[in-house]
């Protein structure tokens, strides 16, 4: 008895009860897809824009992204070069990393601010071979691992 009295006080003016409904499940269901694509945008750039490739020959890949000149790369990412590949990439400090044929390199950290003198970057070598020249930081900023230890450049 309690709830039909209830109910009776609900006022929906000459709306249709179900046709609020479905107003309201249209707008749940529009903020939904909105937030999904917001999303979606945001986890395609969650990593560190940290320098770009000025050159590749033939080919090389960044996860599963194929690498060319002016690519952009992404701290965190896995370089890896092929039988003949080589990949020149250049930070945003101005250091350079060059991938030989056959390797892999991961981009493990990146943190440089060109206001600031703290900062570090690290580069992880798991295979194959590698050059590598420090940019603008403080020497002791950069470290290099391989399976074998870690290099650091102090002076």
């Amino acid at each position: 008895m309690w709830r039909e009295a209830h109910m009776s006080k609900i006022d929906f003016g000459s709306h249709n009860p179900t046709s609020n409904v479905g107003q309201h499940c249209k707008w749940a269901l529009g903020l939904l897809v909105l937030g999904l694509f917001a999303l979606q945008s945001t986890a395609s750039h969650s990593q560190e824009a940290i320098g770009s490739a000025t050159s590749v020959k033939p080919q090389a890949e960044a996860n599963t992204r194929t690498l060319s000149g002016g690519t952009t790369v992404y701290s965190k990412e896995l370089i890896h070069t092929g039988d003949a590949g080589v990949a020149d990439l250049r930070f945003h400090d101005n250091s350079n990393l060059s991938v030989g044929p056959k390797s892999s390199v991961r981009l493990d950290k990146f943190v440089y601010d060109p206001n600031k003198s703290a900062g570090s970057v690290a580069v992880e070598a798991t295979r194959g071979s590698f050059r590598f020249v420090t940019g603008s930081q403080s020497k002791g900023s950069y470290q290099v691992k391989t399976p074998y230890g870690t290099l650091g450049i102090r002076g």
